[in-house]
C-alpha cells in the first residue's frame, strides 16, 4: 500500500502545490526583512489570480496573463506600502483590509467582466517545459519514471520559483542590496544615518512582495487549474506566511518549508483515493495542510527571531 501513495507524482504534485506557496513566502520574507509585515499576500494570490485569467482572456497568451498578474500584485502591494509606510498605519490592519478588499473586489468583477458568479470558463495554460522521451521498460524505464516525473514534468513558474529561492538566498545575504535589505528591517535609524533611504527601500521591497505574490495567483490558475474560483487561495497566503516564518525569512528556508507544506497537501488527496481502505473519513485528510500550519506555528513562533524592527512604523526624526 505504502508503494501506492509514495510514487514519483506524489512528490512531484508536492513540489507543484509548494510552488504558490513559495513565491509568497519569499516575497513575505523580502517584505518582512524591509521591516513591513505583510499579511495582504493571501489577497495578493487571489487577485493576482483573477486578473492573470482575465489577461489571458483578452491577449490570448497565458504568458502575458502571468505578467498581468504580477502587476495587479505590485498594485495592490503599493496600496499596502502606502498605508504602512506612508500613512504610518497598522500594518497588520492594512493587510487584513487588502485581503478584505481583494476577495470583494474579484467577487464584483466576476460580475462585471464575466457576467456572473463562481467560476470563469477555462483559459490557455503554460504548458510543461520539458518533453524527453526515455527508456521505457525494465530497469531504466522505471528509474527514468522517478526522474522524469519529479525533475522534467514541471510549468515555467515552478522552476523560476526555484531559481527565485536560489538567488534571493544568495542576494540577501552576498549582496550590498541584501545587506541594505536587512539593516531596514534590523536598525532603519542606523540605515538612515549612513544614507540609506528607508522610505524608498521598503516601498520596494513591499513591492516585489506584490509582484512574487501575483505570481503565485499566475501558478494557481494559469498552470494548475486553468480557471479562476472566487476565494480559490482558500488560505494559501497564510500558510505562505507560515512557510516564512518557519523558513526563518530566508528565501531558501521559506522554499523548504513550502515543499513541507506542499507535500501535506499532495498527500492529503493521495490519501483520499484510499479512505475506503484507511476507514478514516474525508475530512480528517482535508485537514492535514492546516493542522500542519498550526502545529508549525506552536513549536517554531517562539523560537524564530525575527526582524527586530519588524511592523514597527519609521519616520524620519
Amino acid at each position: 500500500m505504502l508503494a501506492d501513495i509514495f510514487t514519483p507524482d506524489l512528490f512531484a504534485s508536492a513540489i507543484r502545490m509548494a510552488t504558490p506557496l513559495a513565491l509568497a513566502a519569499i516575497g513575505g520574507t523580502i517584505c518582512e526583512r524591509s521591516g513591513i509585515v505583510n499579511i495582504a499576500l493571501e489577497g495578493m494570490m487571489l487577485f493576482g489570480a483573477f486578473m492573470g485569467v482575465i489577461g489571458t482572456m483578452y491577449t490570448g497568451s497565458p504568458w502575458l496573463g502571468a505578467l498581468i498578474a504580477m502587476v495587479s500584485g505590485m498594485g495592490l502591494a503599493l496600496v499596502h506600502a502606502f498605508a504602512s509606510i506612508t500613512l504610518r498605519t497598522d500594518q497588520v490592519v492594512s493587510g487584513t483590509a487588502i485581503n478584505i478588499l481583494s476577495l470583494g473586489l474579484t467577487g464584483f468583477l466576476m460580475e462585471v467582466i464575466i457576467g456572473h458568479p463562481g467560476t470563469t470558463d477555462p483559459v490557455a495554460r503554460l504548458m510543461p517545459v520539458f518533453n524527453i522521451n526515455g527508456p521505457t521498460e525494465g530497469v531504466l524505464g522505471s528509474v527514468w519514471r522517478w526522474v522524469d516525473t519529479i525533475v522534467f514534468s514541471y510549468t515555467p513558474i515552478v522552476y523560476l520559483a526555484i531559481i527565485i529561492a536560489v538567488v534571493g538566498q544568495w542576494a540577501l545575504f552576498r549582496t550590498r542590496w541584501g545587506l541594505r535589505l536587512r539593516a531596514l528591517g534590523e536598525h532603519p535609524r542606523a540605515a538612515d544615518t549612513v544614507g540609506i533611504s528607508v522610505i524608498r527601500g521598503r516601498y520596494s521591497a513591499v513591492i516585489v512582495s506584490g509582484a512574487l505574490g501575483g505570481l503565485a495567483g499566475a501558478n494557481l490558475t494559469l498552470e494548475q487549474v486553468g480557471s479562476f474560483t472566487e476565494n480559490m487561495t482558500n488560505g494559501r497566503g497564510f500558510i505562505a506566511l507560515a512557510a516564512n516564518i518557519f523558513g526563518r525569512w530566508t528565501p531558501a528556508g521559506s522554499y523548504l518549508a513550502s515543499l513541507l507544506f506542499g507535500f501535506a497537501d499532495a498527500l492529503q488527496i493521495k490519501l483520499q483515493l484510499f479512505r475506503d481502505v484507511i476507514k478514516i473519513p474525508s475530512q480528517f485528510f482535508l485537514m492535514l495542510p492546516y493542522v500542519l500550519t498550526v502545529i508549525v506555528l506552536a513549536g517554531v513562533v517562539g523560537r524564530a527571531v525575527a526582524p527586530a524592527a519588524v511592523g514597527k512604523p519609521y519616520e524620519k526624526g
